[in-house]
């Protein structure tokens, strides 16, 4: 195992482009340096018309054990977050902490993408200002639930008793949404500094109106706060602490739920610690179990 991981170390660093330097010619044969153990398939959703990519890791026992299912970790921001989710998964195989899973990153097929103004578009339940087009994460809700997890559990051994959804910011936000519009599509969630301040306050008053319906949320939720997120925007981390608030004090039942302010840390830089505290946390009644 140990040497298994190593490798991974090696091939993990995500694809670079390797160049002479400039004013120097040469004779070596230069290649791509890939990430093994890691494929990207082809989604066309028939729901948005937008053409996906899913940036898929394989576990590491994957094709020794033909018969063994596994669970699977859907993230959004594939497109910028999949080389460190897959580095932050090896650290954590390597010592014992979470179980073999797939990895399944959200991203978009073509060139010269605009993936701000995509990921706006999906990841958020409304259109705010100079944030518009926004809009899109019901649609994309419906992406995700009719076409992704369909085409995994299709094409790979999948477990379906353990599937996850997490996200940063506004794929904070989107995880937030998703876990009060369809709560038992996933049974845990990951939210790194979620935009939970959205659209003045717009996530707020969801989920006031979800909670009279649904005093009991069977599920896991792991959010965190960055302690400098945004220096010029204090309202940034306000409103994830005032939406913590929010979900103490309606105290669900059967909630398994930690919240955590993340210390000397910024919004993007918050993720890699947040991430690997957050599937320690999901993954723990499993190991409880094993």
């Amino acid at each position: 195992m140990r040497r298994q991981y190593f490798m991974y170390l090696l091939s993990v660093l995500y694809i670079f482009t390797c160049t002479p330097l400039h004013g120097q010619s040469t004779k070596e044969n230069i290649r791509w340096f890939e990430m093994r153990g890691t494929e990207i398939r082809d989604v066309h959703s028939k729901i948005t018309g937008q053409d996906y990519e899913l940036i898929i890791n394989i576990p590491y026992s994957y094709m020794k054990d033909t018969t063994k299912r596994y669970p699977v970790i859907y993230f959004c921001d594939g497109f910028y977050d999949f080389a460190l989710l897959a580095m932050i998964y090896g650290d954590q195989i390597f010592d014992g902490t979470i179980r073999e899973c797939f990895l399944v990153g959200f991203s978009y097929k073509g060139e010269n993408l605009d993936y701000g103004k995509l990921r706006t578009h999906d990841y958020t339940p409304t259109s705010q200002g100079m944030f518009s087009p926004g809009g899109g994460a019901p649609d994309f809700l419906k992406v995700i639930e009719h076409e992704f997890i369909p085409f995994m559990e299709m094409n790979y051994r999948v477990d379906t008793s353990f599937r996850a959804l997490g996200g940063s910011s506004l794929g904070g936000l989107f995880t937030l949404y998703a876990m009060m519009t369809r709560p038992n599509l996933f049974h845990s969630y990951i939210a790194i500094s979620p935009a939970a301040n959205w659209d003045n306050d717009w996530l707020f008053r969801y989920e006031e109106e979800f909670y009279k319906q649904h005093p009991n949320l069977p599920v896991a939720l792991y959010m965190t706060g960055a302690e400098k997120e945004f220096g010029d925007r204090p309202e940034f981390l306000q409103g994830i602490k005032r939406f913590n608030e929010v979900l103490q004090q309606h105290n669900y039942k059967n909630f398994r739920y930690t919240f955590r302010i993340l210390d000397d840390s910024y919004h993007a830089s918050s993720k890699p610690e947040g991430y690997t505290r957050g599937m320690q946390f999901i993954f723990s009644p499993l190991l409880k179990n094993k």
